[in-house]
């Protein structure tokens, strides 16, 4: 009995894969040329070697698979096995076999099970480091932009016209920067002033400093110290030119991130935002497994009167509910209108409840 559940499970994981490859594949395909065309236009326009869209194309391959389509092409396998399955009456065949389904499927979810661990690691160590050779390469090599920024020991450098910057936290929605230090320097290097803010706000064109100090260091090691509670700044950086330096969570490893929050947190800042995607990325690759539960049912709902098109047109549907709910409650998370945790897993626990709903009401 045992060996002939071993030989069953074998094919099953055997065809599974086969489906899941290409419609791994597939999906990819589509997304790249997706991009492809969404970026041409720039890469024309700054008169870019056509072979750098090529390179960037190639630096998206791991954010695509680990962040876009691993679980949708989960849920396309799924639909599509069980469902020739079904058509070809295979599970009538396993059933009559003394198989249940649920004995049927479990080499299902330990892919799935497989695929999430998977796409966690890869979502750890290969996404941050493709997304940062991404942005470089959009901002040096095509754009022709110096490279201005570095991000170190958790905190952004800047070198700006009237010295370089040191900045603690980008809050991009309310155009803010917190815990910002300036240092400018004479002709010899030497640092002749260090200006220290709380925050600083870009509000009607200009630079408004709050809650800081003014340090002038004279030659001969002196130092004058001008506190203030409000300062004008002027300054050639705008708002933009800080915020397309901001260190976005997709480009951090999830114990990056997590160091960051903390050193945000220690400094007083509200993280809040960073905190939502931290359990994002914990959530996420659950969904791998979701999918399994969730296909399971409409496969053999739909195996015997639909086919290829009605499998994919359902995966679409669920990929886009799934989707938009997930990102409504990224940006509910986001936003404070809801604890990050509670933000960030309600649409996999959710999901989640609906798969395991539907599994357990189909006939063994």
């Amino acid at each position: 009995m045992f060996e002939s559940y071993w030989i069953l499970s074998r094919y099953v994981t055997r065809e599974y894969l086969k489906v899941f490859s290409l419609s791994l594949t597939g999906l990819i395909f589509i997304y790249v040329v997706v991009l492809f065309f969404q970026k041409v236009d720039l890469f024309i326009k700054h008169q870019a070697p056509f072979w750098l869209i090529f390179e960037y194309l190639l630096y998206k391959i791991p954010e695509v698979i680990f962040q876009w389509t691993l679980p949708y092409a989960v849920l396309v396998a799924t639909l599509l096995t069980l469902g020739t399955f079904s058509r070809h009456s295979e599970i009538t065949a396993m059933k009559a076999g003394g198989v249940s389904l649920y004995r049927i499927t479990i080499p299902l979810f330990i892919i799935a099970l497989l695929i999430s661990f998977f796409s966690f690691l890869g979502n750890e160590y290969i996404v941050p480091l493709s997304n940062q050779k991404t942005r470089m390469l959009l901002s040096v090599k095509v754009r022709k932009e110096e490279q201005t920024s570095l991000f170190k020991n958790y905190k952004i450098w800047y070198h700006g016209d009237r010295g370089i910057f040191n900045i603690q936290l980008l809050d991009s929605k309310e155009k803010v920067l917190k815990g910002v230090t300036l240092y400018q320097f004479d002709d010899q290097f030497r640092c002749t002033q260090r200006i220290d803010a709380r925050e600083a706000k870009w509000i009607d064109g200009k630079w408004k400093l709050y809650r800081g100090a003014i340090r002038e260091f004279g030659k001969g090691g002196t130092i004058r110290t001008i506190p203030y509670a409000e300062l004008e700044l002027n300054l050639s950086e705008d708002w933009e030119s800080f915020q397309k330096i901001e260190r976005k969570a997709g480009e951090m490893s999830y114990t990056e991130l997590r160091d960051y929050i903390q050193k945000i947190q220690v400094s007083g800042y509200d993280a809040t935002r960073y905190l939502t995607d931290l359990y994002a990325k914990l959530s996420y690759p659950f969904l791998n497994l979701i999918m399994v539960m969730i296909g399971i049912p409409f496969a053999l709902k739909t195996g015997r009167s639909g086919g290829i098109a009605l499998s994919i047109g359902v995966s679409v549907t669920i990929g886009f509910l799934y989707g938009v709910t997930f990102y409504v409650f990224l940006s509910f998370g986001k936003s404070g209108m809801l604890p990050p945790l509670l933000a960030a897993w309600s649409p996999t626990f959710l999901f989640g409840l609906a798969g395991i709903f539907t599994l357990t009401s189909i006939r063994q």
